[in-house]
Parts: C-alpha cells; structure tokens; sequence
C-alpha cells in the first residue's frame, strides 16, 4: 500500500500546483471549486493512509484461500472492501481480516451501507462513536459488536458520515 499512498500524496500535490501555475485570478466560483476539489483529493489521502496496511489481491487470495475470481466477486456483491489501486488494480486494508478470515459483520456492513464508493464505506469503518466506546467501527465489530455497528451503519449515510 505504500506506493498507493505516496501515489495520491503525489497526485495531490501535482493537483496543488497545477491549480496554483494556473494563477485561477478570474472566477471566484471556479477558484471555489478547485480548492474544493483539492480538499476532497486530500481527504481521500488520508483515508488510504489510513487503511494502512493493505493487502493486494494475491495475499488475499492466499490468505482466504481462493482464487481472484472469487475475491473478485467477493467485492462485487459487498461481502470485502476493496480500494482502486491505479485503473484496473485494488487493495484491501488489512483490518478487515482477522484469523485468516474476514470479520464477521464486514459482509453485513458494507451491504448495509449500500454504497458505491469505497471510500465511503471505508470513512465508516474507520469512524470512531461513544457508541463503541470511542473506538472505531472496525475494533467494535473485532470486539463482537456487530449488532450495534450495524445500528450506526444504518444511520451513516444519512447523517452525512
């Protein structure tokens, strides 16, 4: 996983500078926007980071022992939270296995979030609540708390994360 952060760390500062080189002195909306861009690039930044570590394909693959058609379809229908590493390629954060399976309530999660974006799933997972006592919704659910994950998770989205 560290050259996918280093690669969004570079991605984000070459967006920086470009937007920066483009002096952007006319249209205060289009300034607006691009520094809105920026803060959403930058956001997506720490939430890699902070899915570290991260797993690629083949060391999931090895370590549930199937073949990455599986994993792939393991992704499709929600049941493993995976992450675009470049066009075609993805990680998995690491926390999200445990014993040389996947946590239980992973699965029941990502389907109840129901939503397209990774990253908004993985923002969820790495949210701290009371609820669980300050911790993230990962160590709860590592900790057994699947029923009550599942209670924020339905709550999330519609909360704004």
């Amino acid at each position: 996983m560290q050259a996918s952060a280093n690669e969004a760390t570079f991605l984000i500062e070459a967006a920086r500078l470009a937007v920066e080189s483009l002096g952007l002195s006319g249209d205060k909306t289009e300034q607006r926007l691009h520094k809105a861009r920026l803060r959403g690039l930058s956001r997506l930044a720490e939430l890699r980071k902070a899915a570290e570590p991260s797993m690629e394909t083949a060391a999931v693959c090895g370590l549930l022992g199937v073949s990455r058609e599986t994993v792939r379809k393991k992704v499709e229908r929600k049941q493993l939270l995976a992450l675009p590493k470049g066009e075609s390629d993805r990680v998995f954060p690491a926390f999200q296995f445990q014993d040389g399976a996947v946590v239980p309530g992973v699965r029941e999660v990502l389907e109840q979030l129901n939503t397209g974006s990774p990253f908004v799933a993985l923002s969820f997972f790495l949210s701290r609540s009371p609820v669980f006592g300050g911790n993230s919704a990962i160590d709860a659910l590592k900790a057994g708390l699947v029923d009550e994950v599942l209670t924020e998770a339905r709550g999330f989205l519609n909360h704004g994360g």
